[in-house]
């Protein structure tokens, strides 16, 4: 199901379910982020693609970022903080943590990297 996302400008974001994303969306995500150097730029190439990916409407008068990634560039900071922070879900969905947490540690089916021992 679609979430809308009031942003702190007032502007509204139609985020896709995702749950309805599949292996070439994360796909999409790595190759758009292998193409980038150094760590925080990496970071900020992965928040635009999935902000490209997911958000299927929005009220700004902007080129919708899915035919033209730059137009995050054009909003204000606030905004885009708040959209990338709507994208965790997503995030979670397309990365999940395969590593040692506190969850995981808790549920015994969950493999970790001492998994074997």
């Amino acid at each position: 199901m679609s979430k809308v996302v009031k942003l702190p400008s007032g502007a509204t974001v139609t985020l896709k379910d995702p749950s309805l994303l599949r292996v070439k969306d994360r796909k999409a995500v790595i190759m758009a982020s292998d193409s980038t150097e150094g760590e925080l730029s990496k970071a900020l190439v992965l928040g635009d693609a999935l902000i490209a990916m997911l958000v299927e409407s929005w009220s700004f008068d902007l080129i919708p970022p899915s035919i033209k990634i730059e137009t995050h560039n054009e909003m204000e900071i606030t905004d885009y903080n708040a959209l990338v922070e709507a994208t965790k879900d997503a995030q979670a969905k397309l990365f999940p943590s395969v590593g040692k947490t506190v969850e995981n540690e808790q549920d015994p089916k969950a493999v970790t990297a001492n998994s074997n021992d």
